[in-house]
């Protein structure tokens, strides 16, 4: 870094070469990996394991994973401390 800020390369949020190569095939065959897994979930031939899978694979694009929960204790104190915090649930938006 020149000068404390940075001087070059891709600008914030631009995906890489090769990210932004997948995206263009992906186009360019007509497929939308998202589709097809929920096609997979709601395919009630589909194995249950199959199908769970592919609704956990969706599940994290519309709710955010949660963290561990951290706990600690002094020994010999008697006392344990737990802290635990969530990330905030996205709105969900109901489509008409």
């Amino acid at each position: 870094m020149a000068l404390g800020r940075k001087t070059g390369g891709r600008t914030a949020g631009t995906p890489n070469k090769r990210t932004q190569d997948v995206i263009e095939r992906l186009a360019a065959l007509n497929c939308d990996p998202i589709a097809g897994m929920a096609r997979i979930a709601m395919d009630e031939a589909n194995s249950p394991e199959l199908r769970g899978r592919m609704f956990s694979e969706l599940a994290q694009y519309v709710a955010p994973k949660r963290k561990a929960v951290e706990h600690s204790a002094s020994e010999g104190s008697g006392e344990i401390l737990i802290s635990w915090s969530a990330p905030a649930a996205p709105a969900l938006v109901e489509e008409g």
